[in-house]
């Protein structure tokens, strides 16, 4: 059967999104002035979170996405810890168009 203008349409792959793996690809936690750091106080230590996002390209169809997560804690001047995790994974990305897939930019 042939496929002319009105006749059938090729079929399209569905578009398919596998996990190949997952790591962490960085970790660290610093406690600098344990154990003087864990005596209780009555000052609320001011902690703070960052959290990213990050992907790019290793292969045609294979990217990588990291998820990075920091923080620290400080009281009376005195910083309580200090971590960083980063955890990535591997993915295959298969029939999709390749200008459906964009990199995503943060201001």
């Amino acid at each position: 059967m042939s496929t002319t203008n009105g006749g059938p349409q090729p079929q399209m792959a569905m578009p398919q999104i596998g996990v190949l793996t997952q790591y962490v690809k960085d970790l660290s936690f610093e406690n600098p002035h344990a154990p003087r750091s864990l005596a209780p106080s009555a000052a609320q230590p001011a902690i703070n979170i960052q959290v990213n996002v990050d992907a790019g390209q290793v292969a045609e169809s294979d990217f990588e996405v990291s998820l990075r997560i920091e923080g620290k804690a400080e009281a009376q001047g005195m910083l309580l810890f200090n971590f960083e995790l980063v955890f990535a994974g591997l993915f295959r990305i298969q029939n999709v168009p390749a200008d459906s897939i964009q990199p995503v930019v943060m201001i």
